[in-house]
Protein backbone atom coordinates (compact mmCIF):
# COMPACT_ATOMS: atom_id res chain seq x y z
CA UNK A 1 0.00 0.00 0.00
CA UNK A 2 1.49 3.25 -0.98
CA UNK A 3 -1.21 5.56 -0.48
CA UNK A 4 -4.56 6.64 -2.79
CA UNK A 5 -6.34 9.61 -4.49
CA UNK A 6 -9.41 10.30 -3.97
CA UNK A 7 -12.06 12.54 -6.23
CA UNK A 8 -15.68 13.17 -6.51
CA UNK A 9 -17.78 13.10 -10.08
CA UNK A 10 -21.23 14.05 -10.82
CA UNK A 11 -23.83 12.13 -12.56
CA UNK A 12 -21.09 8.63 -12.63
CA UNK A 13 -20.63 6.71 -15.45
CA UNK A 14 -18.00 4.48 -17.52
CA UNK A 15 -14.94 2.89 -15.72
CA UNK A 16 -16.00 4.48 -12.25
CA UNK A 17 -19.60 3.63 -12.10
CA UNK A 18 -18.20 -0.23 -13.08
CA UNK A 19 -15.34 -0.22 -10.25
CA UNK A 20 -17.57 1.31 -7.90
CA UNK A 21 -20.13 -1.78 -8.62
CA UNK A 22 -17.85 -4.29 -8.42
CA UNK A 23 -16.76 -3.09 -5.12
CA UNK A 24 -20.50 -2.70 -4.00
CA UNK A 25 -20.81 -6.48 -4.86
CA UNK A 26 -18.45 -7.44 -3.00
CA UNK A 27 -19.80 -5.84 0.03
CA UNK A 28 -23.53 -7.26 -0.63
CA UNK A 29 -24.45 -4.09 -1.58
CA UNK A 30 -25.56 -2.57 -5.48
CA UNK A 31 -25.44 0.05 -7.50
CA UNK A 32 -28.89 2.55 -7.27
CA UNK A 33 -30.22 5.00 -9.41
CA UNK A 34 -28.36 8.18 -10.24
CA UNK A 35 -26.81 10.00 -7.43
CA UNK A 36 -25.80 13.31 -7.95
CA UNK A 37 -22.40 12.76 -6.32
CA UNK A 38 -19.68 10.12 -6.10
CA UNK A 39 -16.60 9.85 -4.32
CA UNK A 40 -13.99 7.65 -5.60
CA UNK A 41 -11.01 6.64 -3.62
CA UNK A 42 -8.00 5.03 -5.78
CA UNK A 43 -4.72 3.58 -4.89
CA UNK A 44 -1.91 4.04 -7.05
CA UNK A 45 -2.64 1.39 -9.46
CA UNK A 46 -5.99 3.28 -9.96
CA UNK A 47 -8.08 0.77 -8.79
CA UNK A 48 -10.82 1.96 -6.89
CA UNK A 49 -11.05 1.07 -3.32
CA UNK A 50 -13.79 2.80 -1.97
CA UNK A 51 -16.47 4.42 -2.91
CA UNK A 52 -19.84 6.66 -1.38
CA UNK A 53 -22.78 8.51 -3.34
CA UNK A 54 -24.86 11.32 -2.42
CA UNK A 55 -28.71 11.51 -3.51
CA UNK A 56 -29.98 14.79 -2.71
CA UNK A 57 -28.84 14.86 0.76
CA UNK A 58 -28.87 11.26 1.64
CA UNK A 59 -25.66 9.09 1.45
CA UNK A 60 -25.41 5.81 0.33
CA UNK A 61 -23.62 2.80 -1.42
CA UNK A 62 -20.50 3.66 0.69
CA UNK A 63 -17.97 0.43 0.87
CA UNK A 64 -14.06 0.14 1.53
CA UNK A 65 -11.63 -2.73 0.00
CA UNK A 66 -11.05 -4.96 3.09
CA UNK A 67 -7.50 -4.69 2.87
CA UNK A 68 -7.41 -0.86 3.18
CA UNK A 69 -9.62 -1.07 6.22
CA UNK A 70 -7.34 0.50 8.69
CA UNK A 71 -7.18 3.74 6.20
CA UNK A 72 -10.53 4.75 7.08
CA UNK A 73 -11.44 5.52 3.26
CA UNK A 74 -15.20 5.72 4.52
CA UNK A 75 -14.45 8.44 6.16
CA UNK A 76 -12.62 9.74 3.29
CA UNK A 77 -15.09 9.57 0.71
CA UNK A 78 -18.07 10.56 3.05
CA UNK A 79 -15.95 13.89 3.56
CA UNK A 80 -15.60 14.39 -0.09
CA UNK A 81 -18.90 14.21 -0.61
CA UNK A 82 -19.85 16.58 2.04
CA UNK A 83 -17.26 18.85 0.51
CA UNK A 84 -18.45 18.84 -2.71
CA UNK A 85 -22.05 19.38 -1.85
CA UNK A 86 -21.75 22.07 0.49
CA UNK A 87 -19.71 23.71 -2.50
CA UNK A 88 -23.17 23.56 -4.05
CA UNK A 89 -25.51 24.73 -1.11
CA UNK A 90 -25.95 21.34 0.52
CA UNK A 91 -25.16 21.90 4.56
CA UNK A 92 -27.53 18.87 6.28
CA UNK A 93 -26.60 15.06 5.32
CA UNK A 94 -28.25 11.87 6.23
CA UNK A 95 -26.39 8.64 6.52
CA UNK A 96 -27.65 4.94 6.87
CA UNK A 97 -24.90 2.46 8.49
CA UNK A 98 -24.25 -0.41 10.12
CA UNK A 99 -24.54 -0.41 14.18
CA UNK A 100 -20.79 -1.39 14.61
CA UNK A 101 -19.97 1.08 12.32
CA UNK A 102 -21.94 4.44 13.47
CA UNK A 103 -19.42 5.20 16.00
CA UNK A 104 -16.48 6.26 13.38
CA UNK A 105 -18.80 8.69 11.80
CA UNK A 106 -19.61 10.09 14.95
CA UNK A 107 -15.89 11.96 14.44
CA UNK A 108 -17.32 13.90 10.68
CA UNK A 109 -19.94 15.65 13.00
CA UNK A 110 -22.96 12.75 12.54
CA UNK A 111 -25.57 12.19 15.30
CA UNK A 112 -27.63 9.14 15.84
CA UNK A 113 -31.29 10.11 14.77
CA UNK A 114 -32.43 6.14 15.38
CA UNK A 115 -30.99 2.70 15.61
CA UNK A 116 -32.58 -0.38 15.12
CA UNK A 117 -30.52 -4.11 15.42
CA UNK A 118 -29.25 -4.03 11.98
CA UNK A 119 -29.28 -0.35 10.93
CA UNK A 120 -28.47 3.16 12.35
CA UNK A 121 -29.92 6.31 10.65
CA UNK A 122 -27.46 9.08 11.35
CA UNK A 123 -27.64 13.25 10.94
CA UNK A 124 -24.98 15.89 10.13
CA UNK A 125 -25.32 19.44 9.35
CA UNK A 126 -28.26 22.35 10.10
CA UNK A 127 -30.81 23.02 10.08
CA UNK A 128 -31.04 19.84 12.58
CA UNK A 129 -33.14 17.48 14.51
CA UNK A 130 -32.75 19.78 17.44
CA UNK A 131 -34.23 22.37 15.84
CA UNK A 132 -37.53 20.63 14.06
CA UNK A 133 -37.76 19.45 17.94
CA UNK A 134 -37.63 23.24 18.91
CA UNK A 135 -40.45 23.37 16.70
CA UNK A 136 -42.82 20.75 17.54
CA UNK A 137 -42.28 22.05 21.20
CA UNK A 138 -43.77 25.00 20.75
CA UNK A 139 -46.54 24.09 19.14
CA UNK A 140 -47.04 21.73 22.41
CA UNK A 141 -46.79 24.50 24.27
CA UNK A 142 -49.54 26.81 22.37
CA UNK A 143 -51.66 23.87 21.88
CA UNK A 144 -51.57 22.23 24.68
CA UNK A 145 -51.58 17.99 25.60
CA UNK A 146 -52.39 15.27 25.34
CA UNK A 147 -52.68 14.51 21.84
CA UNK A 148 -53.12 12.22 18.76
CA UNK A 149 -51.70 11.87 15.00
CA UNK A 150 -51.48 10.79 12.06
CA UNK A 151 -48.75 11.00 9.29
CA UNK A 152 -49.84 11.20 5.74
CA UNK A 153 -48.94 12.11 2.24
CA UNK A 154 -52.07 13.16 0.69
CA UNK A 155 -51.13 12.33 -2.50
CA UNK A 156 -53.37 14.21 -3.17
CA UNK A 157 -55.87 14.87 -0.28
CA UNK A 158 -59.11 12.23 -1.02
CA UNK A 159 -62.14 11.51 0.88
CA UNK A 160 -60.51 8.83 2.84
CA UNK A 161 -58.00 11.01 4.29
CA UNK A 162 -60.87 13.36 5.10
CA UNK A 163 -62.53 10.49 6.83
CA UNK A 164 -59.71 9.25 8.66
CA UNK A 165 -58.86 12.46 10.12
CA UNK A 166 -62.65 13.02 11.13
CA UNK A 167 -62.83 9.65 13.32
CA UNK A 168 -59.92 10.38 14.57
CA UNK A 169 -60.42 13.83 15.83
CA UNK A 170 -64.18 13.21 17.36
CA UNK A 171 -62.29 11.10 19.57
CA UNK A 172 -59.60 13.60 20.44
CA UNK A 173 -58.85 16.64 22.33
CA UNK A 174 -56.33 17.79 19.49
CA UNK A 175 -55.51 15.76 16.81
CA UNK A 176 -51.99 16.27 14.44
CA UNK A 177 -51.88 15.75 10.71
CA UNK A 178 -48.49 15.33 9.75
CA UNK A 179 -47.92 15.91 5.97
CA UNK A 180 -45.10 13.98 4.55
CA UNK A 181 -42.57 16.46 3.03
CA UNK A 182 -41.03 14.86 0.99
CA UNK A 183 -41.17 15.87 -2.80
CA UNK A 184 -41.24 12.31 -4.28
CA UNK A 185 -44.81 12.57 -5.29
CA UNK A 186 -46.94 14.05 -8.27
CA UNK A 187 -48.28 16.38 -6.10
CA UNK A 188 -45.84 19.36 -4.65
CA UNK A 189 -45.74 19.47 -0.69
CA UNK A 190 -46.74 22.95 -0.68
CA UNK A 191 -50.02 22.06 -2.82
CA UNK A 192 -49.99 18.77 -0.34
CA UNK A 193 -50.00 20.56 2.50
CA UNK A 194 -52.25 23.39 1.43
CA UNK A 195 -54.89 21.08 0.25
CA UNK A 196 -55.35 19.19 4.00
CA UNK A 197 -55.15 22.48 5.61
CA UNK A 198 -58.28 23.73 3.79
CA UNK A 199 -59.67 20.46 3.58
CA UNK A 200 -60.21 20.28 7.38
CA UNK A 201 -60.65 24.07 8.37
CA UNK A 202 -64.04 23.07 9.77
CA UNK A 203 -62.55 21.13 12.40
CA UNK A 204 -61.40 23.24 15.43
CA UNK A 205 -59.16 20.61 17.16
CA UNK A 206 -57.01 19.60 13.60
CA UNK A 207 -53.43 21.16 13.86
CA UNK A 208 -51.57 20.60 9.95
CA UNK A 209 -47.91 20.36 10.39
CA UNK A 210 -44.96 19.67 8.14
CA UNK A 211 -42.92 16.25 8.56
CA UNK A 212 -39.81 17.90 7.51
CA UNK A 213 -37.15 15.21 6.67
CA UNK A 214 -38.23 13.06 10.24
CA UNK A 215 -41.50 10.78 9.12
CA UNK A 216 -41.72 8.82 5.64
CA UNK A 217 -38.66 10.35 3.62
CA UNK A 218 -35.89 9.58 1.66
CA UNK A 219 -33.92 9.66 4.72
CA UNK A 220 -36.11 7.82 7.27
CA UNK A 221 -38.32 4.90 5.08
CA UNK A 222 -36.96 5.06 1.29
CA UNK A 223 -38.75 1.84 0.48
CA UNK A 224 -42.15 3.65 0.95
CA UNK A 225 -41.36 5.37 -2.51
CA UNK A 226 -40.44 2.57 -4.18
CA UNK A 227 -43.64 0.20 -3.49
CA UNK A 228 -43.73 -2.92 -5.14
CA UNK A 229 -40.17 -2.56 -6.05
CA UNK A 230 -39.19 -2.55 -2.98
CA UNK A 231 -37.06 -5.11 -0.85
CA UNK A 232 -39.13 -6.20 1.94
CA UNK A 233 -36.67 -7.10 4.10
CA UNK A 234 -34.82 -3.66 3.05
CA UNK A 235 -38.10 -1.84 3.88
CA UNK A 236 -38.72 -3.86 7.47
CA UNK A 237 -35.97 -2.32 8.92
CA UNK A 238 -36.18 1.16 7.02
CA UNK A 239 -39.90 0.95 8.96
CA UNK A 240 -38.18 0.23 12.15
CA UNK A 241 -35.87 3.03 11.84
CA UNK A 242 -38.37 5.86 11.04
CA UNK A 243 -41.20 4.14 13.94
CA UNK A 244 -38.19 4.23 16.39
CA UNK A 245 -37.49 8.27 15.04
CA UNK A 246 -41.42 8.93 15.68
CA UNK A 247 -41.40 7.92 19.28
CA UNK A 248 -37.85 9.49 20.16
CA UNK A 249 -39.06 12.71 18.44
CA UNK A 250 -42.88 13.49 18.00
CA UNK A 251 -44.25 11.31 20.89
CA UNK A 252 -42.40 13.31 23.76
CA UNK A 253 -42.22 16.57 22.07
CA UNK A 254 -45.92 17.03 21.00
CA UNK A 255 -47.18 14.72 23.78
CA UNK A 256 -48.81 12.32 21.77
CA UNK A 257 -50.22 9.21 23.38
CA UNK A 258 -52.14 7.79 20.20
CA UNK A 259 -51.51 7.20 16.55
CA UNK A 260 -54.50 6.31 13.86
CA UNK A 261 -53.43 4.51 10.90
CA UNK A 262 -55.94 3.95 8.26
CA UNK A 263 -56.08 -0.20 7.00
CA UNK A 264 -53.72 -1.14 4.53
CA UNK A 265 -55.60 -3.44 1.57
CA UNK A 266 -53.64 -2.23 -1.37
CA UNK A 267 -49.45 -2.01 -0.53
CA UNK A 268 -47.15 -4.30 1.40
CA UNK A 269 -44.88 -1.85 1.71
CA UNK A 270 -47.81 0.21 4.29
CA UNK A 271 -49.18 -2.51 5.81
CA UNK A 272 -45.96 -3.74 6.93
CA UNK A 273 -44.92 -0.22 8.13
CA UNK A 274 -48.24 -0.47 9.90
CA UNK A 275 -47.26 -3.68 11.85
CA UNK A 276 -44.33 -1.93 12.67
CA UNK A 277 -46.06 0.85 14.42
CA UNK A 278 -47.77 -1.47 16.36
CA UNK A 279 -44.70 -3.20 18.07
CA UNK A 280 -43.04 -0.01 18.60
CA UNK A 281 -45.37 2.71 19.90
CA UNK A 282 -46.89 1.38 22.02
CA UNK A 283 -43.95 0.77 25.12
CA UNK A 284 -43.31 3.91 24.57
CA UNK A 285 -46.64 5.18 25.50
CA UNK A 286 -48.08 5.88 22.39
CA UNK A 287 -50.79 3.41 21.25
CA UNK A 288 -51.76 2.68 17.65
CA UNK A 289 -55.42 2.72 16.16
CA UNK A 290 -56.29 1.00 13.05
CA UNK A 291 -59.55 3.07 11.23
CA UNK A 292 -61.44 1.14 8.33
CA UNK A 293 -60.93 3.15 5.48
CA UNK A 294 -63.71 4.59 3.71
CA UNK A 295 -64.96 3.05 0.99
CA UNK A 296 -67.30 3.86 -2.41
CA UNK A 297 -68.30 1.53 -4.35
CA UNK A 298 -67.04 -1.79 -2.54
CA UNK A 299 -63.18 -0.49 -2.98
CA UNK A 300 -61.59 1.50 -0.64
CA UNK A 301 -60.69 4.83 -1.35
CA UNK A 302 -57.00 5.55 -1.64
CA UNK A 303 -55.05 8.17 -3.26
CA UNK A 304 -53.20 5.20 -6.08
CA UNK A 305 -57.40 4.74 -7.12
CA UNK A 306 -57.54 8.88 -7.25
CA UNK A 307 -54.74 8.68 -9.44
CA UNK A 308 -55.84 6.48 -11.62
CA UNK A 309 -58.67 7.93 -12.17
CA UNK A 310 -57.53 11.22 -12.74
CA UNK A 311 -55.06 10.02 -15.40
CA UNK A 312 -58.05 8.47 -17.12
CA UNK A 313 -60.34 12.12 -16.55
CA UNK A 314 -63.44 9.75 -14.88
CA UNK A 315 -64.60 13.05 -13.37
CA UNK A 316 -67.58 10.93 -12.04
CA UNK A 317 -66.06 8.88 -10.38
CA UNK A 318 -63.12 11.87 -8.69
CA UNK A 319 -66.36 13.08 -7.70
CA UNK A 320 -66.52 9.94 -5.26
CA UNK A 321 -63.46 10.23 -4.12
CA UNK A 322 -62.46 13.36 -3.50
CA UNK A 323 -63.86 16.82 -1.42
CA UNK A 324 -64.93 19.85 -2.79
CA UNK A 325 -60.91 21.48 -1.83
CA UNK A 326 -59.41 18.84 -4.10
CA UNK A 327 -61.81 18.97 -6.94
CA UNK A 328 -61.22 22.70 -7.34
CA UNK A 329 -57.50 22.71 -6.91
CA UNK A 330 -58.06 19.93 -10.28
CA UNK A 331 -59.25 22.94 -12.02
CA UNK A 332 -56.40 25.14 -10.74
CA UNK A 333 -52.93 25.74 -13.11
CA UNK A 334 -51.47 23.94 -10.54
CA UNK A 335 -53.90 20.99 -9.85
CA UNK A 336 -54.10 20.84 -14.01
CA UNK A 337 -50.24 20.89 -14.34
CA UNK A 338 -49.94 17.74 -11.89
CA UNK A 339 -52.72 16.03 -13.83
CA UNK A 340 -50.86 16.33 -17.11
CA UNK A 341 -47.96 14.62 -15.27
CA UNK A 342 -50.04 11.47 -14.64
CA UNK A 343 -51.80 11.25 -17.77
CA UNK A 344 -47.92 10.99 -19.11
CA UNK A 345 -46.70 8.95 -17.16
CA UNK A 346 -49.32 6.64 -16.42
CA UNK A 347 -50.46 6.18 -13.08
CA UNK A 348 -49.00 2.93 -13.04
CA UNK A 349 -46.00 3.89 -12.62
CA UNK A 350 -46.60 6.78 -9.68
CA UNK A 351 -43.71 6.01 -7.08
CA UNK A 352 -45.67 7.28 -3.84
CA UNK A 353 -49.15 5.84 -2.01
CA UNK A 354 -50.65 7.84 0.29
CA UNK A 355 -51.00 6.53 4.33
Amino acid sequence: MFGYTCRVVKKISGYEKKAAEALLHKSGLIFEGSPDYTAVAEDSDENVIATASLSGNIIKMVAADAEWQEAGLSSVVISALMQAARSDGVYRFFLFTKPDTAEKFAGLGFRVLAAADKSVLMECGVPDVSDYRRTLEEERVKNGAPAAAAVMNCNPFTLGHRFLIEQAASRERLFYVIVVAEDASVFPFEDRISLVRAGTADMPNVRVLSSASYAVSAATFPSYFLKDRAEMSVAGVQAELDARLFTSLFVPALSLTRRYVGTEPFSPVTALYNETLKKILPPAGCEVTEIERKSTEGTAISASRVRAAIAGGSQEELALLLPKVTLEYLDSPRGRAAAERLKQAGASDEKSRSI
